[in-house]
């Protein structure tokens, strides 16, 4: 994720246990004299959140859409966080080119076919915090407009069609805080403003974005036990390892060794290297972009599997080489926890969970492959096995390659 631009006044709202002065109205106001009375600040907030209300009311009950707004509904629950954005279609020709015919009307197709530059736009200009720490948007379900509106748009309507899109991250359990930066304002128009609401536990809590006000954090007031917490997070490394084919291809193509101190080698290399960068990226010391990241694990797969066909005395250099591509799957663990967001209360324990359940996902990994593979290595077809096997994961780590180096989407893992 591109790096944070400065806050330019740090904005929340708490749920119930707040100061009554300080939850919604007078943290809006994002340098309030500090001399000001209480009564005084209360009463401004509550004034700039009735203004706020009465112009939002006035926009649901006209017929025609406001220029230069947009609108953000940040959805929060315990199984996941939905950031829906709704533009108009003017607004989304500004992002990126959508008539791409240059016809004067958008088509659905169009709009379709921008979506991918529409995205990369969002993930650059609009930063999101989980639990007060740097997340990512989840997967994207493509923007449309209504379906009653016609498959093509007019230039002329083009301001008063909406078209909306929805990130959606799965989360653990709902989380402490939810955060926005808006940083478009300078693309989209300084006049520009988002109307957000925030939802959270039946109730509506409503936020304006400007460019002086780009930002907003909403604490919605949830703990969850710190044993649960370690648990899930536990779970949630088993699972990942199990369920992340490219890092069990990785240990795979590992695990063609003679000897079982190399095999303890190569494991304490590569438990060490992600436990390194996991630990940079996940609390915000360091980090690498998600699509380099993804790129390199593809590449480690194919050099193993190479090494495997081509070279005899891999056990020599291998922990050494495992250790170099092991800091690499460490970023990429991380970024699974930046878009689940860790909690910001128990985060060096959520931490050490997490990385917790990957040892035991690629112990148990090894518990099954390594006893099968010298079992193989025994048999006179052993090295038909090992040529089959390691082209094979070649063959999928170059397909990982191609996808995640050049955004396609081809492979069903």
């Amino acid at each position: 994720m591109n790096t944070r631009p400065p806050v330019v006044g740090a904005r929340g709202r708490a749920m119930p246990g707040a100061e009554p002065c300080e939850s919604p109205a007078s943290r809006l106001l994002p340098d309030a004299d500090e001399s000001s009375s209480e009564s005084e600040l209360c009463g401004l907030g509550i004034l700039r959140q009735l203004v706020f209300l009465f112009g939002l009311g006035a926009a649901l009950a006209s017929p025609a859409h406001t220029p230069d707004t947009s609108y953000c509904r940040i959805a929060i629950g315990r199984e996941a966080v939905a950031f829906t954005f709704t533009f108009d279609l003017a607004t989304l020709a500004r992002m990126t080119r959508v008539d791409a015919d240059a016809d004067g009307r958008i088509t659905r197709a169009e709009l379709q076919a921008a979506t991918p530059a529409i995205e990369s736009f969002l993930r650059r200009s609009v930063y999101v915090e989980l639990n007060e720490r740097d997340a990512t948007f989840g997967p994207l379900t493509p923007p449309t407009w209504a379906p009653d509106a016609g498959d093509a748009i007019a230039a002329a309507d083009q301001g008063q069609r909406l078209a909306t899109l929805t990130f959606r991250n799965p989360v653990l359990h709902a989380p402490d805080s939810v955060a926005l930066t808006f940083d478009f304002f300078g693309s989209l128009g300084e006049r520009h403003t988002v109307l957000g609401t925030f939802v959270w536990s039946g109730q509506e809590n409503p936020v304006i974005f400007t460019r002086f006000e780009p930002d907003y954090l909403f604490d919605t007031g949830y703990r969850v036990p710190a044993l649960d917490q370690f648990r899930e997070y536990l779970w949630l490394g088993v699972t990942h390892i199990f369920l992340g084919y490219d890092h069990v291809a990785f240990l795979l193509a590992l695990f063609f060794v003679r000897q079982f101190r190399e095999l303890v080698k190569i494991i304490t290399a590569f438990s060490v290297a992600h436990t390194l960068t996991l630990a940079l990226a996940a609390l915000g010391v360091f980090a690498l972009p998600s699509r380099l990241v993804e790129s390199a694990i593809a590449g480690s797969i194919i050099y193993v599997a190479a090494e495997n066909l081509w070279r005899a005395d891999e056990a020599l250099h291998r922990w050494r080489v495992t250790f170099a591509f092991g800091l690499v799957h460490g970023f990429g663990f991380a970024n699974v926890l930046r878009e689940l967001g860790l909690p910001a209360e128990g985060l060096v324990r959520s931490l050490l969970a997490f990385n917790l359940g990957v040892e035991l996902g690629q112990l148990a990994i090894a518990a099954v492959c390594w006893p099968l593979l010298r079992w193989i290595g025994r048999r006179r077809w052993a090295g038909r096995v090992r040529t089959v096997v390691s082209g094979t994961l070649l063959a999928f780590g170059a397909a990982w390659l191609i996808e995640r180096a050049f955004a396609l989407r081809f492979m069903p893992w």
